[in-house]
């Protein structure tokens, strides 16, 4: 449970990162002075924190992985719990952030900014936050092959469960299926 504390920690770090980096810019390009040292600073923090992001998020994997070789039902289950819905604060966030971002592009530009390559410039930001839905999910598919293995539930299902934790939006209704409907499993030895 500590690797998901730290998980979440690392996370609301790095978009405090990227909100205060944005409100920096802001402030520069109203003043006209983005100051050289602070950008360096914030470039420098930003960084940091998407590489302790990914410590993280191999650390969570190899702890799913190891609690799945160990069967360990009630582990899994709380840390899916509290990865899932803990990074859903994270999302929402994210993506308002990321929306208005664009809409004062579309709106300063008129429309225009869809004729030019910048906005492939907020694929960016989706693929990491993608990447967070990886790594976030790997309670979730260790919890699922954790049901398959104790023959919970059949391959398909399992399939359905493994394909609903990649997905956006659908691996936060899906851990709670998972959650509702397996409250407790009796491993086999």
């Amino acid at each position: 449970m500590k690797n998901v504390k730290n998980t979440l920690i690392g996370l609301y770090f790095n978009l405090f990162m990227v909100v205060l980096s944005l409100i920096l810019l802001l402030r520069g390009l109203i003043h006209g002075n983005t100051g050289n040292w602070l950008k360096w600073i914030l470039v420098f923090a930003l960084i940091s924190s998407e590489i302790l992001n990914i410590v993280f998020a191999g650390i969570n994997t190899v702890n799913s992985f190891i609690l799945f070789k160990n069967s360990d039902y009630n582990s899994m289950r709380k840390n899916m719990k509290a990865l899932k819905f803990g990074v859903i604060p994270y999302f929402v966030i994210n993506f308002i952030i990321y929306g208005l971002l664009f809409l004062l592009f579309f709106a300063a530009s008129r429309g225009l900014i869809l004729f030019t390559p910048i906005p492939f410039l907020f694929l960016i930001p989706v693929f990491f936050a993608y990447l967070t839905v990886i790594f976030t999910s790997s309670y979730g598919l260790g919890f699922s092959l954790i049901l398959y293995k104790e023959k919970m539930i059949s391959t398909g299902k399992l399939v359905l469960h493994i394909i609903l934790q990649l997905c956006f939006v659908l691996d936060v209704l899906d851990t709670i299926i998972l959650l509702a409907k397996n409250k407790t499993v009796k491993i086999s030895g």
